[in-house]
């Protein structure tokens, strides 16, 4: 597959576009294929498959070093990139994506597929283009899988089957799509030019018409006198201002588009926009000199400053004599004697969204002038209101996902209470039984003829006895977990230590090579040993019996991330198949044949991992080989 970085852990950005092209071509085929399903339009789902990863080249992009760190972690660890995107940068691509396409102002229909494409369908909301969000996700997890460039995904929570039958779509057309993907491909990359080197001259000209657009300014008509001037001026400002004014933009960038306002009504000078946050008791200041940023503070209000949403603003005389500007002089910049600096309020329909700052010796009166800057006023509330609005969308997109998570566990904890319960009961209700029938069976064989049939069939009795005996034991983990009795301990020594008994212990017919790898400045570690032995002992057991072609790895690191130890046990066995895998850690659940185990040896280990708040990861394909995961954080309270 080309899923695989360089050494180096570079972002690939030929592997990403391809990534890309596969989950369009996909995405579009499979429309293609269902004609007569409206809300799956070939050539939509060709754009929203192209551009559903875009948010990942924008934090590339805007955070190189950041990013490859973000690109390293997920090889090292095998996992979603998401994940670590959120935790290395603070954002992952889903809402790094939604923004910028925002910024651009694309439809709702791309907006949300880049956003949302990643959610479980079922938490999806009832949007108009609910399917076609469904689809892309489809896609992205059939090009995952066939190994189409480079994705950074590689956990698969969902599977290609159930979210088929979900989207309510053919699964031989899908499969049809799935076999001729590289193929597909391959054909559209090389129509594309995929591999030629990108020209910069189109970036640069939307660049240079995106500074057009912002510095157009209507002039005015014929002058016929001063006033008319004045009149014609701040109409046209409004009238600019209104067109300009699209959803979704943020309070920067309206102020931004404020002030080359104010320059138009007021002419050129010294500005600056003085505005509550909302998420904080605090002020933003943000400096202009003729149209460029001078400088943008952060600070808390002066003693007895008023709350600025509760100013009138139709008494702007009032603020000149309310003491601030003192106080400000020191984020106002060199550009300006704050003697001649003078405050503008700017309102809105509740009081007063911002303050203008200038210098302008002369305004219009105040009756023009503040039809417009209540329409400032009220854009920048507006979209103080919208940016809430998003970013609690944006929590609301998160939650659900913790949510979903949530209730995995949830579902998983009631099994085994449930089994806990089960289990004491049984095990109270059998042990007395089970200890007659044993002795009895024990007296038996030792009365009956030596090698008779009698006493070998006496003899399976006491065996299968003491087989249900070690069940019950098992069981007894459900209902009273075991706890960890954390000591120092030298884990490389551990494992060496219990490398060697399994080696000496195991039957010829079963001699496998086992290589540790075990750093040796690996720090001590406040773990139950004999458990974390165990555990140990349980996987390198399983590993052997799959029969691997190279041996068994076993290797011990700690993840600074994490903050916790990770210990791995890979083979090049015969693996699990996706039911074998989904059920691995499950009571009872064993894959080999009747009577050949209880299926109790990985659950038992995934409780010794529980009592150091741990877990155990298994990773699997059949036919190549199983990696088995512990991570035990560390504990620092010991």
């Amino acid at each position: 597959g080309e899923d695989i970085l360089p050494a180096q852990f570079c972002f690939d950005h030929v592997a990403f576009w391809r990534h890309s092209l596969a989950v369009a071509v996909a995405a579009e085929r499979i429309a293609a294929a269902h004609p007569g399903d409206q809300t799956m339009r070939p050539a939509d789902a060709f754009v929203c498959g192209l551009v559903h990863d875009i948010g990942k080249l924008a934090l590339e992009r805007v955070l190189p070093k950041s990013y490859q760190r973000v690109i390293e972690l997920v090889e090292i660890n095998q996992g979603n990139i998401a994940q670590f995107e959120r935790r290395i940068v603070g954002m992952d691509h889903h809402t790094a994506g939604k923004r910028l396409a925002e910024q651009w102002e694309l439809p709702h229909l791309i907006q949300d597929c880049i956003w949302l494409h990643g959610s479980s369908y079922e938490t999806v909301p009832p949007l108009p283009h609910r399917r076609m969000i469904g689809l892309i996700a489809l896609a992205d997890l059939i090009a995952r899988q066939q190994h189409v460039g480079f994705s950074g995904n590689l956990s698969f929570r969902q599977q290609v089957a159930p979210l088929v039958e979900q989207l309510s779509l053919d699964q031989a057309k899908v499969d049809d799509v799935t076999h001729d993907l590289h193929e597909l491909v391959a054909a559209r990359a090389a129509a594309l030019g995929l591999d030629d080197t990108p020209s910069q001259g189109s970036f640069l000209r939307a660049i240079q018409q995106a500074n057009e657009m912002l510095g157009r300014l209507n002039s005015a008509l014929a002058r016929r006198s001063q006033l008319c001037t004045r009149q014609q001026q701040v109409l046209e400002t409004i009238a600019a201002f209104h067109n300009s004014a699209t959803p979704g933009r943020s309070v920067e960038d309206v102020i931004t588009t404020v002030i080359d306002s104010a320059i138009g009504v007021l002419g050129s000078g010294y500005y600056g926009v003085v505005y509550p946050l909302a998420s904080r008791r605090q002020w933003q200041i943000n400096a202009y000199h003729e149209g460029r940023v001078v400088g943008s503070h952060v600070i808390d209000p002066p003693p007895g400053a008023p709350d600025l949403s509760t100013l009138d603003p139709n008494h702007p005389a009032m603020l000149n004599q309310m003491g601030i500007l003192p106080w400000l002089a020191d984020y106002l910049g060199n550009e300006v004697d704050v003697r001649q600096v003078r405050m503008l309020p700017l309102g809105c329909g509740w009081g007063t969204a911002a303050i203008l700052l200038h210098d302008r010796p002369v305004l219009p009166a105040w009756q023009l002038l503040s039809a417009v800057t209540n329409t400032w006023g009220a854009a920048i509330a507006a979209a103080a209101q919208h940016e809430g609005a998003r970013r609690l969308g944006e929590q609301l997109a998160d939650a659900n996902h913790a949510l979903a998570e949530a209730q995995d566990r949830l579902l998983r904890n009631e099994s085994m209470a449930r089994l806990g319960e089960m289990a004491g009961g049984a095990a109270h209700e059998m042990n007395n039984p089970l200890a007659v029938i044993s002795g009895r069976s024990q007296l038996l064989a030792q009365s009956l003829p030596v090698n008779s049939d009698e006493q070998k069939a006496a003899q399976t009795i006491v065996a299968q006895a003491h087989r249900l005996s070690d069940l019950i034991t098992s069981l007894r983990l459900y209902a009273d977990p075991p706890k960890a009795t954390r000591r120092p301990t030298d884990i490389a020594a551990l494992l060496d230590d219990t490398v060697k008994r399994l080696s000496k212990g195991l039957p010829r017919n079963l001699h496998c090579p086992i290589n540790l790898q075990v750093r040796k400045e690996m720090p001590t570690v406040w773990v139950d040993g004999e458990q974390i032995r165990l555990i140990i002992l349980e996987l390198l057991t399983n590993a052997i019996q799959a029969s691997p072609r190279t041996g068994v790895h076993l290797s011990a690191r700690i993840d600074p991330v994490r903050s916790a130890l990770v210990i791995q046990v890979t083979d090049d066995g015969s693996g699990m198949d996706a039911h074998t895998l989904a059920h691995a850690m499950d009571p009872f659940f064993s894959a080999r044949a009747a009577g050949r185990g209880v299926g109790m040896g990985l659950p038992r280990a995934g409780q010794f991992a529980a009592a150091h708040d741990g877990s155990i990861e298994l990773r699997s394909t059949a036919g190549e080989g199983t990696l088995a995961t512990v991570i035990l954080p560390l504990d620092s309270h010991r």
